[in-house]
């Protein structure tokens, strides 16, 4: 059973360093001072949303940025509901709102990739912001995010809290969200993203025309964010930088049943074999590692005390990991969580993993 240890050393050993790379990130992460001000296009995607938009419409209105360096963007994507007429509406009486739609969807774009791109192709912004219908944002997102924009910079990845609710769901749905959050920025700061959120996200009009946009990414299904900062990481366009200053906090509603949680943690699994070799190669090593933790003293009964010292290194090093993200993105109220989160989430992890890498499911 010698290749149980060896593969079981390795694996700790890799963990161990991401999780200290992970720690020393949140002591590398800067928030430039606001100043830079380039002309910006919010674009906004939205299928069948009435009856989510009116926050994204209430705080779009309430966006301090000089009016004539930004637009609003929104592009229907052949809804068969009122969001046409409430954005058409909405945008009536703002010089610098504007609505596009899209009466059918492309056979080439899955997903909102039709949207997008015409919003980007319509936008005449310098830099271009994404945000989604059910998002809100807050009045200094366009300044707070710009101002991480350098002449050499081509993206900035920003963080979506979630709204607050009440209960035990909304403790693990902020953790879940907690754990993608630091999976996104840890990454981008030691200048290899390995994952973005679509919901706040920015990027440069230029960078994205040089990279083919979202019309290169028509062969995937959906993880339009994921594969739009690979792209931009790879082709080697400018920087690609994290911005975590509390003004630039998107908002968003979380899932509202266990089923929507469920079908959204096991779509963003079925992802991973569309990811480029290292992105994909770190999903596999957190799973691999998750599983020989938990099942090493089901091999041989000798291996329980090297277990329990390498377990007990590992939760108090994630617990700090944890601590310290939590105070960098403002959830706090989650540590006395983190103990029993720590022990669960990984099964939460492995069964939904498995479940979307082997595409155990049906699309709606």
């Amino acid at each position: 059973m010698d290749w149980i240890l060896w593969l079981f050393g390795i694996l700790t050993v890799g963990y161990f360093a991401v999780l200290l790379l992970v720690l020393f990130s949140f002591f590398r992460l800067q928030n430039n001072p606001q100043g830079v001000q380039p002309t910006v296009s919010v674009v906004v995607a939205a299928k069948n949303e009435s009856a989510r938009l009116l926050p994204l419409l209430r705080s779009l209105e309430k966006l301090e940025y000089p009016p004539d360096r930004y637009e609003v963007i929104f592009v229907d994507d052949a809804s068969n509901d009122d969001t046409p007429q409430i954005l058409a509406n909405a945008a009536q009486d703002k010089p610098n709102w504007r609505f596009l739609r899209v009466e059918q969807q492309s056979d080439k774009f899955h997903a909102k990739k039709t949207a997008l791109a015409t919003g980007v192709r319509a936008a005449k912004g310098e830099v271009i912001f994404v945000t989604d219908a059910d998002c809100r944002v807050p009045p200094k997102w366009l300044s707070a995010m710009a101002a991480r924009f350098d002449p050499q910079t081509a993206m900035v990845l920003g963080y979506s809290p979630l709204e607050n609710k009440t209960g035990f769901l909304d403790k693990w749905l902020k953790f879940d969200n907690l754990f993608s959050a630091v999976t996104v920025m840890a990454p981008t700061v030691w200048g290899f993203p390995i994952s973005s959120v679509g919901r706040n996200m920015a990027f440069r009009k230029s960078a994205y025309e040089q990279i083919g946009g979202y019309e290169a990414l028509t062969r995937f299904k959906s993880g339009d964010d994921i594969h739009l900062t690979e792209r931009m990481r790879d082709h080697r366009v400018g920087k690609i930088k994290a911005c975590v200053h509390p003004d630039a906090f998107v908002y968003t509603q979380p899932p509202e049943t266990g089923r929507e949680i469920i079908f959204q943690q096991i779509r963003k699994n079925s992802k991973i074999l569309d990811k480029s070799p290292i992105s994909a190669g770190f999903s596999v090593l957190l799973f691999a590692a998750y599983l020989l933790f938990y099942t090493l003293p089901l091999f041989d009964a000798g291996y329980l005390t090297l277990w329990a010292v390498v377990f007990g290194a590992k939760f108090l090093l994630e617990f700090v990991d944890l601590t310290v993200a939590a105070r960098t993105f403002r959830v706090t109220e989650l540590v006395p969580w983190f103990p029993l989160f720590q022990i669960v989430y990984p099964f939460y992890v492995m069964v939904l993993g498995l479940i979307g890498f082997l595409h155990l499911y049906r699309w709606k």
